[in-house]
């Protein structure tokens, strides 16, 4: 019997959600956290038990008992948790935006968990556990994850947890389970999709459904205050433009099922203009993007367009679309 990666210490749970604790393996453990002990008995695979929801505060220890010994995990607080989640724009980093360097800071309640990539190219990684922010370190977090972590925290004065699950030159396709478009009668020939689905170096992970499963897999059934999304520009072409919108509710809903909440709130940033884009595939999906929160309950769309520079498809001003991008969390 084993804890899941994302169990370690420094964590954060969201508050007002199912406290859900999970892992793999063979036997029985015993489980304890604010107060209350629960059990798990598994056969192999996959097991979890599930505490009540909290209200914020912490820190707290979760103490975990097998076969195998005691497990504790300390420094764990109640607050919110955001999954930043999407392609290049998502994984742009602080160092590379335009907020200075000065600008950076210590705090201790916003916490980073980094899922694995098969890029490797990140600081952090799921073996890190959960960073607590410091200055010298924060060049390397998401500039959106950071961003966004440091003016809701500052906001509401409670632990944020920022969860990142990126890959720049992703494809939707890459994000939902292998043959789910399909399913949907979604059969696109390969000279309809965009170039990136087959890029020599990009391919590794743009085949389908494999950042589903080497990525966001290993975030469920974590139990998250919202999704950040932003993602697009690899959908671009096209044919595959005027189905993004389709896929993208797609998605939204088997994210919900997996993270079991089905009105887990989703927040969408639209794809920036870019001037060497300006055209039917890049303008569908932006349509797209903006209309699904028509479509869909509990999902919002940032806009963009109007804050970020036209001559770069990765705009490095993130401190304005982040502050939308907070209040859309939290408002």
């Amino acid at each position: 019997m084993k804890l899941n990666t994302i169990f370690a210490s420094n964590m954060v749970f969201a508050a007002n959600k199912p406290i859900r604790v999970y892992g793999e393996g063979k036997g029985a453990a015993e489980i304890s956290f604010a107060g209350k002990t629960l059990t798990a008995n598994s056969n192999g695979g996959f097991w979890m038990v599930e505490f009540p929801e909290m209200n914020y505060g912490g820190p707290y220890e979760l103490t975990f008992k097998s076969e195998a010994g005691t497990v504790i995990l300390s420094d764990i607080y109640v607050g919110e948790v955001y999954l930043f989640a999407g392609q290049s724009n998502m994984q742009f980093k602080l160092n590379e935006s335009l907020t200075p360097k000065e600008n950076y800071e210590n705090n201790e309640l916003m916490r980073l968990f980094s899922t694995d990539r098969i890029e490797k190219s990140d600081l952090f990684t799921p073996n890190d556990g959960w960073v607590k922010c410091k200055k010298e370190q924060a060049g390397s977090w998401s500039a959106i994850g950071y961003l966004v972590s440091r003016e809701i925290c500052k906001k509401k004065g409670i632990a944020i947890g920022a969860i990142v699950c990126y890959q720049g030159a992703s494809v939707i396709e890459s994000w939902v389970p292998e043959g789910t478009f399909g399913k949907l009668g979604i059969n696109l020939l390969p000279e309809e999709k965009h170039h990136d689905h087959f890029d020599t170096f990009f391919s590794q992970w743009n085949g389908d459904g494999v950042l589903y499963n080497y990525a966001f897999s290993q975030i469920a059934p974590f139990s998250l205050s919202g999704v950040v999304w932003y993602q697009g520009e690899s959908d671009t072409s096209v044919p595959e433009s005027k189905l993004y919108k389709t896929e993208l509710a797609e998605m939204i809903r088997i994210w919900r099922e997996d993270l079991k909440n089905a009105s887990l709130p989703f927040v969408i940033v639209q794809i920036a203009d870019f001037n060497p884009r300006d055209d039917e595939g890049w303008h569908t999906v932006q349509k797209a993007q903006a209309e699904i929160e028509k479509e869909l309950e509990f999902v919002k769309t940032v806009i963009s367009a109007d804050i970020c520079e036209k001559d770069n498809i990765h705009p490095p001003t993130k401190d304005i679309l982040s502050e939308r991008i907070a209040k859309a969390l939290t408002e």
